[in-house]
């Protein structure tokens, strides 16, 4: 990753062991926008720039044209605090992330103008000088920007656009925009359009979003005063920012329930259940993944690359933090909290975040080079960088994603001469020979594409070219790595093999201490397989068509017969377990989320037991179970010791109600109910029989 970039939002802080290819803190505070703008470098939780103005489309966390508070804009005063009562966010936030807000976070309605002063302000920190316009052309170059984009035109003209929340880290406050917001929608989040289609309650997710990256600053800080010093050949910190997106989406809809239960009581069990479903999972997964693709990501006026980028972090951030959530529960999204991945490539393929880690070979490029070249701008693509500008190149998203599978680091720098000229060059990484080839070739068919090349010279795994613009390229592959250059010098690649040999690739130090404990026959022995990567060890037998067991520093998981016998996962505060594919029975409970779920026979037909704490009001505790579907018959409790018993259907065996107010028990539909009087209504005394009302007395 470059030492400076945008980014689209905070992640959980980096509390990184001081491992070797792995960074340290970073430096920079930010300004969170709702869709997590962050104008700052934040923690180094930084979107390569090339998805500079993608970020200003993600404005809103699952932005959209309509503000979270409304208020009043004072045109003398930028910044007045907020009137709004925000403890009802905060509550839910605490409740779903299981974790206390360590301090306050004051929160204030801001002007246009005030908004566009921290703006500027923030291009001015991170860019100073001509640093911005050499990151422009560097990824102008790569085709990640097209020509003549000027990037603090574009902030200045969205950044006041759909704003409904900021999270600033850097003051620590939280920033409610004052003025009307845009009249159109087009500038939506394409998340929030997903979201709006299970959801109506988007403005008040919008603070959820946003209150979730202000309590994962208090215990992951944001700001590494360290990270601005890092090149790396990885995009680190664009990988965080899709975990940051992933958590913080994942408990903004895991809010919804409560959001129900606030205007419908007695609704969150059944709003629960029906979100954790396995079908909603996967349709919420599913619809979330697919959004980069979708033409709801398309923007008009903006590069088909920004826009695209814009949606990356939920599309694939949601589904690696809902899947981590649901195999270890909260305990596992603050462990990858701690220990983030190392890029984007580990977040599109999970496997390879935790289980059995793919770390970047780090790619070192000189400072300067022979005939006058010194370095101008730099940084990182990544998979997810590489997936979009083939992907956008070719017209084809889903072939920019396979000719991006196999990465394995890259950095790319431009560099620059006395006489003006410029020189690119891009080395990179792959998994496989093959995976390098399909890159060099792609590359070079868009050259062809893009820029009318004209493919010079083919010599084994050499390529040259000369572009209709008069820049020439020539790209060299050495088995799993390509190392292109390309000038508008003219003759300026007589000196490309010796620039070559100045390019170090080194192999992560991970890799040689996994080997050290993992034998090769032992690894892969099918009748006992044992491997382990860091504090990750698992154990197979026949392959892991007898059983699997998994342990970790969060806690351990076993499957047998791929689950048909059962399977179970465990941490500190996390349990879920099921028998017979959970056709059979299923349980699963989380103590820092205060919730406890158990069915037997599919959806509960047979058995059902629900019980937890509401996030809105967590002293507020609700537990309902059921025979048949409650047909045999039910039992709900809560905290305000009300509780009603049935047998049969709506009782009609037997009924028995007790509460605070209201007391009633009936056989058959025949019996006898009494309501206490309260302040605004009289009591009351009815008799039933065979549910008809025979008569009633108040008091």
């Amino acid at each position: 990753m470059g030492s400076r970039s945008l980014s689209l939002s905070p992640s959980p802080g980096e509390k990184v062991p001081a491992r070797a290819g792995e960074g340290l803190p970073a430096d920079s505070a930010s300004f969170h926008g709702s869709g997590c703008v962050r104008l700052r470098q934040i923690f180094g939780w930084t979107i390569p720039v090339w998805a500079v103005c993608a970020a200003i489309l993600t404005l809103l966390v699952v932005g959209g044209t309509t503000q979270a508070a409304p208020a009043t804009n004072t045109p003398s005063v930028d910044k007045i605090p907020s009137t709004r009562d925000l403890a009802p966010f905060r509550r839910t936030v605490e409740s779903l992330r299981g974790k206390r807000f360590l301090r306050e976070i004051p929160a204030f309605t801001i002007s246009e103008a005030e908004l566009r002063r921290i703006v500027d302000r923030e291009l001015e920190k991170e860019y100073p000088g001509r640093e911005l316009a050499d990151y422009e052309a560097l990824m102008t170059w790569l085709d990640m920007l097209p020509p003549g984009t000027d990037l603090k035109a574009v902030y200045g003209d969205y950044c006041v656009g759909e704003v409904a929340g900021l999270y600033d880290s850097d003051t620590k406050e939280m920033c409610i925009p004052a003025f009307p917001a845009a009249a159109t929608n087009a500038w939506r989040n394409p998340a929030r359009k997903e979201v709006e289609k299970f959801s109506s309650f988007t403005d008040d997710l919008v603070l959820t979003h946003e209150f979730t990256h202000a309590l994962e600053d208090q215990y992951w800080p944001f700001d590494d005063p360290n990270e601005k010093a890092r090149q790396e050949a990885t995009d680190r910190t664009t990988a965080r920012s899709f975990l940051a997106e992933g958590s913080a989406t994942r408990l903004m809809l895991e809010a919804i329930p409560a959001q129900a239960e606030r205007d419908s009581p007695g609704t969150y069990p059944a709003a629960w259940n029906l979100l954790h479903s396995g079908t909603i999972e996967w349709v919420l997964d599913y619809a979330l993944k697919g959004i980069w693709k979708s033409s709801e990501a398309r923007v008009p006026g903006v590069p088909d690359t920004l826009a695209r980028g814009a949606a990356m972090p939920y599309a694939y951030g949601y589904p690696f933090c809902s899947q981590l959530m649901r195999d270890w529960g909260l305990d596992g999204l603050d462990y990858i909290c701690d220990h983030p991945s190392a890029s984007t490539e580990q977040v599109m393929h999970p496997q390879k975040a935790w289980e059995w880690r793919d770390f970047p070979v780090q790619i070192t490029l000189p400072k300067t080079l022979t005939s006058g070249w010194r370095q101008l701008a730099g940084d990182s693509l990544g998979e997810a960088g590489i997936t979009v500008l083939f992907g956008c190149s070719f017209t084809n998203l889903g072939r920019g994603e396979a000719l991006a599978c196999g990465w394995d680091g890259d950095r790319a720098e431009l560099y620059d001469a006395a006489d003006g000229r410029r020189l690119l060059v891009w080395a990179s990484s792959w998994d496989t020979t093959a995976a390098a080839s399909r890159f060099a070739g792609a590359w070079v068919r868009q050259r062809e594409v893009a820029h009318q090349a004209a493919v010079t010279r083919v010599s084994g795994q050499r390529f040259e070219w000369l572009q209709a613009d008069g820049r020439a390229g020539v790209l060299v592959q050495s088995g799993r790595q390509v190392i292109i250059f390309e000038t508008d010098r003219p003759g300026g690649l007589a000196e490309a093999p010796a620039w070559v040999q100045s390019i170090t690739f080194t192999q992560p130090p991970e890799d040689a201490a996994r080997a050290a404990v993992n034998h090769t026959l032992l690894r892969f022995n099918p009748l006992f397989s044992w491997r382990k990567d860091g504090d990750y060890v698992v154990s197979k037998t026949l392959w892991g068509l007898a059983s699997r067991h998994d342990r970790n520093s969060v806690g351990a998981a076993d499957c047998f017969a791929l689950g048909l016998l059962g399977t179970s996962h465990r941490t500190a505060s996390f349990n879920r377990w099921e028998l017979g594919w959970r056709l059979l029975a299923k349980h699963q409970s989380d103590s820092r989320r205060a919730f406890d779920k158990t069915a037997v026979l599919p959806w509960g037909v047979l058995y059902s037991h629900f019980a937890t704490k509401l996030p809105q009001d967590p002293d507020r505790s609700l537990s309902r179970a059921s025979i048949l579907w409650g047909l045999a018959g039910s039992q709900t409790r809560d905290t305000a010791d009300r509780r009603t018993f049935k047998l049969l259907p709506a009782g009609l065996l037997f009924r028995s109600e007790r509460g605070p107010t209201r007391t009633a028990t009936h056989v058959l539909g025949t019996g006898v109910s009494k309501t206490k009087p309260t302040s605004t209504t009289s009591g009351a005394s009815q008799f039933r029989l065979l549910g008809i009302p025979l008569w009633t007395s108040h008091s």
